[in-house]
């Protein structure tokens, strides 16, 4: 892969790193069947038990319509089913919790690595940071001053 530009952008560099993680998951858990997305639904479901659409989006922070069509995928390919509930309520299926119980040990493998290759400060610091950010859907940013005229991607005057 080419050098990529430096951005100052921190949206731009957040992202490539979301995608260069992601990618990093995805590959370790290539042989369990399921993408780190995957078994981050998986989990979360495992972790409610039962959960209707709206819940369960809640729950790991996706809009609904996004939900909703991971649930395509997940049902699509087995890995749950419809359960008795309020609304349309979902559970994992056999498929889902033996794919979830082969996934779980090579995540936390995963983890570790990726823990190694950060290091105990950085690490600790990406959870941090993470938290802090997500605090941005509750937050009004509109009080929020906007950047000047004239400034450009990396803060030097154009």
């Amino acid at each position: 892969m080419p050098n990529l530009y430096k951005s100052e952008c921190y949206c731009t560099n957040l992202r490539r790193s979301a995608n260069a993680i992601s990618d990093f998951y995805d590959e370790e858990l290539k042989g369990t069947g399921l993408s780190i997305s995957q078994y981050y639904l998986l989990i979360n479901l495992q972790r409610l038990g039962r959960a209707n659409i709206t819940h369960w989006a809640e729950f790991v922070g996706l809009e609904r319509s996004t939900m909703v069509r991971n649930i395509k995928v997940l049902q699509s390919r087995c890995f749950i089913e419809v359960a008795e509930g309020h609304g349309k309520t979902f559970q994992l299926s056999e498929i889902g919790e033996k794919a979830l119980l082969s996934a779980i040990p090579v995540w936390n493998k995963t983890q570790q690595r990726m823990k190694e290759f950060l290091g105990e400060e950085d690490s600790k610091a990406i959870l941090r940071i993470g938290s802090k950010l997500q605090e941005l859907k509750n937050k009004n940013l509109i009080s929020y001053k906007p950047v000047k005229d004239g400034i450009t991607e990396n803060g030097v005057d154009a």
